[in-house]
């Protein structure tokens, strides 16, 4: 990776952050859809549940694509959990719905979803008080600090 001939600065960049748009994805599988807790008993319930799972976050991507449209957003500029829950409370309504009310309340829904925009909060930081010093992990272990204090002359 230190080989600038292989790889640039710029591409090392560009895949941190699909890397991270990947590891977001996960999250929202493991906290959003609660795919880590799986009620079935058998090997095929668990596998027929994270196949629904995952049937739903595509639906849901899918529904995140339609919103932005013609729009200059992005669905990764969606807040995936936030439309999940605007996704659930429309499935309650269709149900006693005329094809008429279907598609004003889908019309409704896409406006929603466009609007539940994740906040971009550039440059932010959160410094942990004990990050500059050594960690005693226990056993004879330390840790280095995770970040380097400069000691002011």
């Amino acid at each position: 990776m230190l080989d600038t001939r292989l790889c640039s600065r710029e591409e090392l960049i560009d895949l941190y952050h699909r890397r991270w748009s990947i590891e977001t994805i996960y999250r929202e599988w493991k906290h959003s859809l609660d795919i880590q807790n799986l009620r079935s008993k058998t090997p095929r319930g668990i596998l027929k549940e994270v196949y629904a799972q995952l049937l739903l976050s595509n639906l849901l991507r899918y529904t995140m694509t339609e919103a932005v449209g013609e729009t200059d957003q992005t669905p990764i500029d969606l807040s995936f959990l936030s439309i999940l829950t605007l996704e659930r409370k429309a499935v309650a309504k269709v149900i006693p719905m005329s094809f008429s009310e279907y598609a004003a309340l889908s019309a409704k829904l896409l406006a929603q979803i466009r609007a539940a925009k994740i906040r971009k909060r550039p440059g932010r930081s959160y410094p942990r008080p004990q990050d500059g010093k050594i960690k005693n992990k226990g056993h004879g272990k330390y840790q280095q600090p995770a970040r380097i204090v400069r000691k002011s002359a």
